[in-house]
């Protein structure tokens, strides 16, 4: 594949502000909530949990990018979107009125911190969200990378999921609310954090880097797994999912011939 640039981070988990901080591995019990500070107020005090995760990752990322959201296609990636409200809105199904509120509705669609993100930022441009399951980010890198492909000359791609509420908590290993974000593109820009030079096929029997108890099963554990690396410098595959036929791995490249950019490549 051409080579793609990563030019910023961003990661929101519970003990966790930022991608350093991740990266660091230091957990701060008083990061409890997003803060979101993306959105202005009212829109803030609606928003679902997942969509202010979203709004505080991907702000972080395109801050370090020099980017703006209001100018980047932005793409959403969550292999169970808003589950949470989700549910709820159908145990609401059983109340005495029978009917879900408003609020509850228009938050429980897949597309949701997508939606919000827009209206924050009064993004008019183009919007997505995928969901591909324990492939979720693999998928969503290779959508990525071919919107790069397509004249887009810069993106902001986003990765999130909550813990599964019940009765759905039993189908999987628990694990902690968490997003990452990146900002790729498809020139180097003034200081590029890493090229992202191929996605393979990865050896099956190789396992992910591990993240700790709380990410371990997070269904975005490769997008976590990434900007862990991406932050402490390593370069290298990463891999993106679960090990298996299908499994498929980042390669990234650091060093004094990043600047390069593609053309100067042998």
């Amino acid at each position: 594949m051409t080579p793609v640039y990563v030019t910023g981070v961003g990661l929101w988990a519970p003990g966790f502000a930022s991608a350093a901080a991740f990266t660091a591995g230091v957990a701060d019990p008083a990061v409890t909530t997003a803060r979101a500070e993306l959105y202005p107020g009212a829109l803030r005090r609606r928003a679902s949990p997942l969509s202010c995760m979203v709004a505080s990752a991907a702000g972080e990322a395109v801050a370090q990018a020099g980017a703006a959201l209001s100018e980047l296609p932005f793409v959403l990636a969550s292999a169970y979107g808003e589950i949470g409200i989700s549910v709820e809105m159908m145990a609401s199904f059983e109340e005495p009125e029978g009917l879900p509120s408003p609020t509850r509705f228009h938050n429980s669609v897949h597309n949701t911190a997508a939606a919000y993100v827009s209206i924050a930022t009064q993004n008019r441009g183009f919007s997505t969200a995928l969901s591909a399951g324990e492939e979720t980010v693999a998928a969503t890198l290779c959508e990525a990378v071919a919107l790069l492909h397509e004249d887009v000359p810069a993106l902001v791609v986003t990765f999130a999921d909550e813990p599964t509420p019940p009765p759905f908590d039993r189908c999987r290993p628990p694990y902690a609310a968490a997003a990452a974000a990146l900002v790729l593109a498809a020139a180097p820009g003034p200081r590029p954090l890493a090229r992202l030079t191929a996605l393979r096929r990865g050896d099956p029997s190789a396992r992910p880097a591990p993240l700790g108890q709380p990410f371990t099963h997070h269904p975005c554990a490769g997008a976590l797994a990434l900007v862990r690396a991406l932050c402490a410098g390593l370069a290298g595959p990463v891999a993106l999912g679960p090990p298996g036929p299908r499994g498929l791995e980042a390669v990234l490249e650091l060093g004094p011939g990043l600047l390069r950019g593609p053309e100067a490549d042998p």
